[in-house]
């Protein structure tokens, strides 16, 4: 495979790869996100919610993950009825866990143990007041700006899959339908963050 069908792919995994096999693929993502919440210590509280957390029982991680999963899968789909009555849940959910993907290299960048430590080295001085003399390697503020610009990348790309697979799940190529799909992905992640319906 050359690497302009690998970009093909990066850019739109929906236009070559099967229904099927992209929803092996998309439940295998959201197992490893699962996993890595585990390990790294965080929960994915909000649709594009990431924080630090306690450490917890492997399968509160599924609950949680499927919260997110299954409210925009549900968001999205009565939008894609009222667009094209012939869109399919299947598709949707598919659509959510392709995009899901993009969080689990925000996770690794971001939130990996060595990141994770010179944040909350940082955090530490600023709790204790030492902000006018707080001092940071080189090194870690390279490190932290690389991983923040990775993670707004990713972000961005979380939406991009978003977006063409929904709009491959209501026949669409119109802008509105895009801004839509933005918007309420945004206020469903807003709603999860004031209800907290998660272990």
């Amino acid at each position: 495979m050359s690497s302009k069908n690998l970009l093909n792919i990066f850019l739109n995994p929906f236009e070559d790869i099967k229904s099927n096999t992209l929803l092996v693929i998309g439940t295998i993502g959201f197992i490893l996100l699962s996993i890595l919440g585990y390990f790294f210590h965080f929960i994915n509280d909000g649709i594009i919610q990431i924080h630090p957390s306690v450490t917890k029982e492997f399968w509160k991680y599924l609950v949680n993950g499927s919260i997110n999963t299954l409210s925009l899968t549900v968001i999205l789909f009565l939008y894609g009825k009222m667009v094209n009555n012939k869109t399919r849940a299947e598709d949707v959910l598919i659509a959510v866990l392709i995009a899901q993907i993009a969080l689990i290299f925000i996770v690794v960048v971001s939130l990996n143990p060595y990141s994770t430590e010179i944040s909350q080295n940082i955090l530490q001085e600023i709790e204790k007041g030492n902000i006018a003399h707080l001092k940071i390697e080189t090194t870690s503020l390279i490190i932290l700006t690389i991983s923040g610009i990775i993670g707004i990348v990713f972000l961005y790309y979380f939406f991009h899959l978003l977006v063409i697979g929904m709009k491959v799940a209501i026949n669409s190529k119109k802008l509105s339908h895009t801004i839509v799909i933005v918007v309420l992905t945004l206020v469903l992640d807003m709603i999860l963050k004031i209800t907290y319906p998660y272990l």
